[in-house]
């Protein structure tokens, strides 16, 4: 009978160890750990701003890409174009309309290789719409952590940021280019569902 329970014993105890072995690691990064910048045109020149405050999550097996999950969360107030005037009018009603939208959510399940990068494809809600998007980084391991550089290219006026006279392209462009180099560290309190 020893035997029998000693058998089932290291069975239930392999099985644990493989599903371990299976979960996704989490890896975080917020405005601390890095950037996230955009550029846009206004009157024909490109501008550039970043965010002040977001947050990044990752859960990653580099074995089950088809299991990832990539959630970003922006507080819209924190644009900063380092133009006062401009940032007032991206936190007012006709853009980002901070006081009804205060957050900016990406959400994406799987990536996939494109040469050495990863690419997912996810949702992004600005401003209550929603819309798919793109966003292909690259992962650098870095003594315990990662470093994610990417980027994603995305039209305003499809989110409804620019109402009014500013839904013309004429004196602000639609497309807005994004990108992020962060620092990825392990979250090890989170589990990866």
């Amino acid at each position: 009978m020893a035997p029998t329970l000693t058998l089932r014993a290291c069975v239930v105890l392999l099985a644990w160890l493989a599903s371990a072995a299976a979960t996704a690691e989490v890896w975080q990064a917020d405005q601390k750990s890095g950037a996230l910048r955009f550029v846009a045109t206004q009157a024909g020149a490109r501008f550039s701003g970043h965010f002040g405050d977001f947050q990044v999550r990752l859960d990653f097996d580099p074995k089950e890409p088809a299991n990832a999950r990539l959630d970003v969360t922006i507080a819209t107030r924190s644009a900063n174009t380092a133009d006062t005037d401009r940032d007032e009018v991206l936190r007012s009603q006709d853009f980002f309309w901070v006081a009804r939208f205060p957050q900016a959510v990406y959400h994406a399940v799987g990536l996939k290789r494109e040469g050495k990068a990863w690419v997912t494809s996810g949702t992004l809600t600005l401003r209550g719409v929603t819309q798919p998007i793109a966003v292909r980084f690259e992962l650098k391991p870095r003594q315990g952590s990662f470093t994610m550089q990417g980027g994603a290219t995305l039209r305003r006026l499809e989110f409804g940021v620019g109402q009014g006279d500013w839904a013309s392209t004429t004196w602000i462009g639609d497309p807005v280019d994004v990108a992020f180099e962060l620092k990825l560290a392990r979250d090890s309190a989170a589990v990866s569902p």
